[in-house]
């Protein structure tokens, strides 16, 4: 039903991401250690165009190759063995509150294109 600012001819794509703790596997920093899933679920938005839907897709299969996220530090929270963001960058604000976490930003969708494609 929203629009998303800087979009005014289409709709809204709402991506939710649900991760719950668990334990790190061998690829995971510290095998068989607890890891913290803290401030999920997380919403991303899209435009719901074109390219906006091309790039849900991509993202789609970033998610299933376990490209969106990743077990590490938290830079925000400053602690160690939690579920990040993994460099490619999505938009989390409707309205961009001067974090770049919002929109407008035109640009936003070409440079997701180039990360996921620098991701495989």
């Amino acid at each position: 039903n929203g629009k998303v600012p800087g979009n005014p001819d289409c709709g809204m794509i709402v991506i939710r991401y649900s991760m719950a703790d668990g334990v790190q596997e061998d690829s995971h920093p510290h095998p068989g250690k607890p890891f913290h899933a803290k401030g999920f679920p997380r919403t991303a938005i899209l435009p719901d165009n074109q390219q906006g839907n091309v790039v849900l897709k991509l993202l789609i299969k970033a998610f299933q190759r376990r490209l969106i996220f990743t077990v590490g530090p938290s830079l925000s929270r400053g602690e160690e063995d939690c579920v990040t963001w993994n460099g490619i960058h999505h938009k989390t604000q409707l309205h961009d509150s001067g974090s770049g976490h919002g929109y407008p930003d035109l640009g936003y969708l070409d440079r997701v294109l180039e990360e996921l494609k620098q991701n495989g």
